[in-house]
């Protein structure tokens, strides 16, 4: 072979292997898997349980339209209540605002926020916000419902997906638990004070909806569903230690779920339980999870005025206590209850 045929077949196949490497390169950024947790969540009821009990709540899959598209306005353009709840999302230095009043129609918004891909989702019959990356696919509301609770399904794979325990039911994803980011569930007053450059949720969603009506009741004032001691549809787990509609902080690891009651977990501002360490956050009304750690003693964790934490002469905001965090869920006791009754909560003296 002489030098010049060399050289060329070098030339072609640095040319092919090129190409590869940026094919790949492609086919990566526009990966459309779902990102799903490398551990599952604990799991109060085995899944074929779940299914079973799985039942419609009326709408077929898309009937409750997802905002696919979502519009944003700034924030002296939302004209909200400052008593208003909104569910609130900060990452990559961008902060938005998604008002319960839209998304009590929608359910689901597929949105970026920072660069990330992200599904806010929110169930009105269980008072739950919760957010999952989506990478590039979207989520849609099934129009089924797990324990009073929202399944969503991703468009991609079209498996089903309870939300309070963000786990696969059925399909490709069965038995995954998807990547869980923190929402906080809190007042516009409260997160627009946190973050006066937010954006919010425009109600120019391409929905013919009323957005001043809440099928179910009201926040402002509390009333209707919201204050009502029963659930609408049938629950697998139910308990009468607590009103059906006290709002509960839970969180859950690989092994352990816990709820704290909000009411007392304000009023205490620190509870514990076997794996679990509570804060209350008195900027947004909710509270902090983290796991408790293995051989460090807590005794020295105090309270502060204004609303930070002392620990061992250091002082940390509630969400940067230098223990492992974890996704912290505000929900309908009744809820949380029947998905994880045996859940982790500080005993009664």
């Amino acid at each position: 072979m002489n030098s010049t045929r060399l050289i060329a077949l070098l030339a072609f196949a640095t040319v092919i292997l090129v190409l590869g490497l940026l094919s790949d390169s492609v086919a990566s950024e526009t990966d459309p898997s779902l990102p799903v947790a490398e551990t599952p969540y604990v799991l109060g009821d085995p899944i074929e349980a779940y299914v079973e009990f799985m039942m419609s709540g009326g709408p077929p899959p898309d009937g409750i339209p997802a905002i696919d598209n979502p519009r944003f306005i700034r924030a002296d353009e939302a004209g909200l209540r400052p008593e208003a709840m909104v569910i609130g999302f900060a990452h990559g230095g961008e902060a938005k605002a998604y008002p319960q009043s839209i998304l009590v129609h929608h359910e689901i918004v597929n949105d970026v926020v920072g660069g990330l891909n992200v599904g806010v989702t929110y169930c009105p019959l269980t008072a739950t916000a919760q957010g999952f990356e989506r990478g590039e696919t979207t989520f849609g509301v099934s129009g089924q419902l797990l324990n009073s609770n929202l399944v969503l399904f991703d468009r991609e794979t079209e498996s089903y997906f309870s939300q309070i325990n963000a786990t696969g039911l059925s399909g490709e994803h069965r038995g995954h638990t998807l990547a869980e980011v923190n929402l906080i569930w809190t007042t516009w007053e409260r997160w627009h004070a946190a973050h006066p450059d937010t954006r919010v949720l425009s109600d120019r969603t391409g929905h013919l909806r009323n957005y001043d009506r809440d099928p179910y009741g009201s926040y402002t004032p509390l009333r209707g569903y919201y204050v009502e001691d029963r659930t609408m549809f049938p629950v697998m787990h139910r308990s009468g230690s607590q009103h059906q509609k006290e709002m509960v902080v839970g969180a859950r690891t690989a092994d352990a779920s816990a709820r704290f009651v909000l009411g007392d977990l304000e009023s205490e501002r620190i509870q514990m339980t076997e794996n679990f360490l509570a804060v209350y956050d008195p900027t947004f009304h909710t509270g902090v999870i983290y796991e408790r750690p293995d051989g460090v003693e807590l005794d020295g964790l105090r309270v502060l005025p204004g609303g930070d934490y002392e620990f061992n002469g250091e002082i940390h905001p509630p969400r940067e206590l230098p223990f492992e965090p974890l996704v912290s869920v505000d929900a309908f006791y009744f809820a949380w209850h029947a998905f994880y009754p045996d859940s982790e909560h500080p005993r009664v003296p």
